[in-house]
């Protein structure tokens, strides 16, 4: 019904051309209105098609049943309606989009069967870890050679080294072989030398896309407002929570535990976030900001709540904490993607007391309030309300870096950085033949480009707080590709490999309040782990060839990457 009053006129022109259509071919009045009974009635050739995993077979034999009794010839007697090209023509539209539907239920209800079987038949053991090369995660520790962890997967009551280990899942033990004794029930694992270190944490994402181009990106406002609404239908959230579930356990499969989403459409990430916790399906670990909020004509306002005073403010940010996000995300300044001429990507859109009635609003409800923000002007007014996190950024000039330092409004008493280096590097590097954008995007992107990788070197450089996020799902910044955005930060400031790693990991826990759960290997914490062939301490690389991935414990033996096809290779642009 929503698609019917979306688009009445479409339907009301498709049934003038339907009938004039029918008039040509059967040039009478009763075989026109036949064919458009025809039309309505023959949608009931749905049924055969969309039954899960029989539905072709049914299919394939009402096709058959077009040179005998069948559907075709039954809804043709009832219509009171021959045979002509028009009405095979629908028939045959009819079964091409049913039959789509049906493999589409097919393959969801085979994803839903798989990943039943997948967490009842999940090894319920513990692990030892043997044989390996531990990189715990911390800025300055050294690699802890032939080293064992210790997993609990089965919690006993009568294990001396339980403690406070009432979760399983846990590391209960880290050490050097021969310090640490491996007690009875542990399954050993021989990592043959290979390294260890925690999961990776993306602080910026969206699962509604994967990074690889698309043509969705380029369409209007109009066209996108369409589009959110049919994905707001049964079929549409469906479809929806599939794609956002594959990109969730792509990024997993590719080392990445945890992920920060940062506003997707209909609050279907807490959904997901909530079945990964349910034990429904295996997923990395998720913080979920539900819907951004924005203001009329605002950068992302097709995703996100529209307010344009403090009263709609205070009011989206309540009914963001009744839907139990995890944070606040609001939109303060404009962006790339829709920016319409140059220099309006980081424009200010969001007042001074709008922010600040978020913040207020947000930390009143012990949340801590995530900007979009590219340019030091929205910076500096982002900073005077009270934001805890910049995300993407700019140039920061001297007057910004004590409030970063230093900030009484935000919630913990500072703010922090997210740069965000691989949103705009594919547009920004690769020439516009490729990306296909407009001349006013490829020069914002250019510029919110390099003012992200300056607002990096600053915070860097006088010690601002900052982590690692990718803003995977826009182009050219694919889910399982965060470890570039870590090379990107060897790269751009004087930073080692093991610091990178550190943002990456261990920081960006403590930025997220997860810090006492997961980011390290540590006893008492998660087993949020991937293991890598070579040493990401020489070869930062070594990140995007990952062997095994732990989550809270469980033991993927053999993580499969869903790697996109045909995207051009991205090449870091010099500054």
């Amino acid at each position: 019904m929503k698609l019917l009053r979306l688009n009445g006129l479409v339907l009301f022109f498709f049934t003038l051309f339907i009938a004039l259509l029918a008039w040509i071919t059967y040039g009478t009045l009763n075989e026109t209105i036949a064919m458009l009974s025809y039309i309505l009635i023959g949608l009931i050739n749905l049924y055969p098609w969309v039954i899960p995993f029989i539905g072709i077979p049914l299919g394939i034999l009402d096709v058959i049943s077009i040179f005998g009794p069948g559907m075709y010839n039954s809804t043709l007697t009832i219509s009171h309606l021959t045979s002509s090209w028009l009405s095979l023509t629908w028939y045959w539209v009819v079964t091409i989009i049913s039959s789509i539907i049906g493999v589409i239920f097919t393959l969801i209800i085979l994803g839903r069967i798989f990943g039943l079987r997948h967490r009842k038949n999940k090894v319920k053991s513990n692990y030892a870890l043997v044989n390996c090369n531990i990189i715990d995660g911390n800025k300055s520790s050294e690699i802890i050679e032939d080293g064992i962890i210790l997993i609990e997967n089965v919690v006993n009551n009568e294990s001396e080294s339980k403690g406070d280990m009432e979760e399983p899942g846990k590391i209960v033990g880290v050490g050097v072989r021969g310090d640490l004794k491996i007690p009875e029930g542990y399954e050993e694992i021989d990592l043959g030398g290979k390294y260890v270190l925690p999961g990776l944490i993306n602080a910026h994402c969206h699962l509604t896309g994967s990074g690889k181009p698309t043509k969705i990106v380029k369409l209007n406002d109009k066209w996108m407002e369409r589009l959110v609404k049919v994905l707001d239908t049964s079929l549409g959230k469906i479809l929806l929570k599939t794609m956002m579930k594959s990109n969730a356990t792509n990024a997993l499969n590719a080392g990445v535990t945890t992920l920060k989403t940062m506003s997707d459409p209909n609050y279907m990430d807490l959904q997901v976030r909530d079945e990964i916790n349910e034990g429904k399906y295996l997923g990395p670990r998720l913080l979920c900001a539900g819907k951004g909020i924005c203001i009329t004509g605002g950068h992302g306002g097709v995703m996100a709540y529209i307010a344009d005073s403090v009263p709609e403010i205070r009011k989206a940010i309540r009914r963001n904490l009744r839907e139990r996000v995890d944070f606040i995300k609001i939109l303060s300044t404009g962006g790339v993607m829709d920016a319409r001429k140059v220099g309006e990507a980081g424009r200010p859109q969001m007042t001074i007391e709008e922010i600040e009635t978020a913040c207020t609003e947000a930390h009143r409800g012990n949340l801590l309030v995530a900007t979009h923000c590219e340019s030091t002007k929205g910076i500096e007014e982002a900073l005077a309300g009270g934001v805890d996190s910049i995300e993407h950024g700019a140039p920061i000039t001297d007057n910004l870096i004590p409030l970063f330092k230093n900030n009484p409004k935000s919630l913990r008493g500072y703010t922090y950085l997210i740069p965000t280096i691989s949103a705009g590097m594919g547009m920004s590097s690769l020439p516009k033949e490729i990306t296909e954008v407009t001349d006013e995007t490829k020069q914002n992107a250019v510029i919110i480009e390099k003012g992200m990788i300056e607002g990096l070197r600053t915070a860097y450089k006088e010690g601002i707080r900052f982590g690692v996020g990718t803003d995977a799902s826009v182009p050219y910044s694919l889910h399982y590709n965060v470890w570039r955005e870590i090379h990107y930060f060897t790269k751009y400031t004087e930073m080692s490999n093991q610091e990178a790693i550190y943002y990456g990991t261990k920081n960006n826990a403590e930025l997220l309040g997860i810090d006492d759960i997961t980011g390290s290997i540590e006893v008492g914490k998660f087993a949020d782990l991937q293991v890598v062939r070579e040493n990401p301490l020489e070869n930062i690389e070594a990140l995007s060839k990952v062997d095994h991935v732990f989550i809270k414990g469980t033991y993927i033996k053999n993580p499969k990457v869903k790697k996109a096809k045909g995207i051009k290779e991205v090449i870091p642009i010099e500054v």
